[in-house]
């Protein structure tokens, strides 16, 4: 119950199977199914597939094919204020979704992955509106596709040390937006990339450094740095983490202001048990 949304309800339930095959240590398949049964009497069923294979023991190449479902959300239904509008004609949202890639392990210290993928929605559900001086409403999107690439390397420095980068692309596309603003859907990162240290410290300390850089759909791009710290030895560990060191100003959302420079501390008591 809520004095915007109203006094709604609705029940679901679902069953879950898979499966899981493996042949001459170099072949990998899962099946899974998922039944979802809500209100009304309506199911959908929802299947995964994915497979790998090793060609040798340095590469692997994988794959899968997924089937996504989601209900709309009550804030989505029924929703209301000066500047948004739900809609309680909203239908379901599906989407199929394919991914192919590589699995690359050339020695201990040295891993990557690249992967390419696709997801296709139908009745995909977002907030649009045709100029900035209309309401958001909900509605549901037809023919929404998106293509994007993910490659990702970690390489060990030490035992103890590690480096790791990361990149994604990824494009988006829908001939039914065409002269609509959309709020969420397509307030996506076009780029983002990420370089990551962590490894052990003197006197027991481990530390952790991490510096991304978001480029979204019509927005200038901006960088976030973030570092930890914490002991890891005795009965007294205090710990640090500081976000966003440089205090950029950005936003994930439009309209949406993300905290600036922070800094959250605290202290872990190991009272029994080992304290090194």
């Amino acid at each position: 119950m809520s004095t915007n949304l109203g006094s709604h309800s609705r029940t679901s339930g679902a069953a879950y199977a898979a499966i899981d095959f493996r042949a001459l240590g170099r072949a990998s398949f899962s099946l899974g199914v998922r039944e979802q049964v809500y209100s009304g009497a309506h199911s959908v069923l929802s299947p995964t597939l994915a497979g790998g294979f090793w060609i040798n023991e340095k590469l692997k190449v994988k794959g899968s094919v997924s089937r996504a479902f989601r209900l709309p959300s009550y804030t989505e239904l029924y929703y209301h204020d000066p500047a948004t509008l739900g809609s309680p004609l909203l239908r379901p949202e599906y989407a199929w979704s394919y991914e192919a890639g590589l699995d690359w392990s050339p020695s201990r210290r040295l891993r990557g992955e690249a992967v390419v993928f696709h997801r296709r929605e139908s009745d995909g559900i977002d907030f649009v509106r045709r100029s900035t001086s209309d309401v958001w409403q909900a509605a549901n999107i037809q023919r929404l596709h998106f293509t994007g690439v993910e490659a990702s390397v970690i390489l060990r420095l030490a035992p103890s040390h590690q480096v790791s980068l990361g990149y994604t692309a990824l494009d988006g596309a829908s001939r039914s937006l065409v002269g609509l603003l959309s709020r969420y859907v397509f307030n996506y990162p076009r780029h983002s990339a990420a370089a990551t240290w962590q490894g052990a410290l003197p006197a027991g300390l481990v530390g952790r450094v991490r510096v991304g850089v978001t480029e979204r759909l019509g927005r200038d791009p901006y960088a976030i740095a973030d570092l930890y710290l914490a002991r890891t030895t005795g009965w007294l560990r205090p710990f640090v983490r500081l976000t966003n060191l440089a205090n950029v100003s950005y936003q994930e959302a439009p309209g949406v202001p993300m905290p600036g420079r922070g800094l959250l501390g605290g202290v872990e008591v190991v009272l029994f048990g080992r304290s090194n």
